[in-house]
Formats: C-alpha cells, structure tokens, sequence
C-alpha cells in the first residue's frame, strides 16, 4: 500500500494520505488511531490475527474496522439523508434516476501493511 504521512497546515496535524482505494485505512488511523492505547490495540490485534487467527472488530465514529488473518477492513459510513433532496433536484422530474447510498467506502489491506503504517505513525506521533 502506498501512503504518505504529511503535515497538514490547516489543521495543524500529521495526517496518512492514501490512495483512493485505500481512503478509508488512511482516514480512520488518522482520525482514532491517535494515542499510544489506540496504536497498541490496533498493533495487538493485528498480531492476533496474524498468528493466532483471531478476528478483531473496532467501531470508531463513522468507521467498522474488521483484522483478521486475511488483512484489514475498513468501511467509513457516509450520511447523505441531508443532501439527497438537493442531488435529486439535479436531475430535474428523474428523481428515481439517483438514489443515494450509505454503504460509504470500503478499502482493504494486508496485516503486513497495516503494521508497517501503523508503526510508522507511531514514530511520527512521538
């Protein structure tokens, strides 16, 4: 997986830049995987699942975090009740052309990866 951890200016914080495929994993560690407690669950877990093939669920906010042996999952909800009256007037008298979705976005990766991030935004946190 392909990441960057920058300062972000305008909100005066580190953050993981991915790509697309892989928003959400960048989001969600950005976001909860902050303190030493949270790097040393996640880290944990991940062990677990790697060699005693446990699977390990975390809901942080808007995000379902899944580890298990075969990597991690991680499925950000997105809201978009408060917008859908104003897409489906975009489409003029075809309201049924659009329907809004909250399965938000979904992105997966290794264990292997997954520490390797998290240990590098570990050194960068400290």
């Amino acid at each position: 997986m392909d990441y960057e951890i920058a300062f972000d200016q305008d909100e005066n914080v580190y953050r993981i830049y991915t790509g697309y495929e892989f928003a959400a994993i960048g989001e969600w560690v950005s976001e909860y995987v902050r303190d030493l407690e949270s790097i040393q669950r996640v880290l944990m877990a991940a062990r677990l699942a790697e060699t005693e093939k446990e699977t390990t669920e975390f809901k942080h906010g808007p995000f379902d975090v899944i580890l298990s042996e075969e990597g991690v999952s991680v499925s950000r909800q997105v809201d978009l009740d408060s917008a859908e009256e104003e897409i489906k007037a975009m489409f003029d008298s075809q309201e049924s052309f659009y329907q809004t979705s909250t399965d938000g976005i979904q992105a997966e990766c290794g264990l292997e990866d997954l520490i390797n991030m998290i240990e590098n935004w570990h050194e960068v946190l400290q």
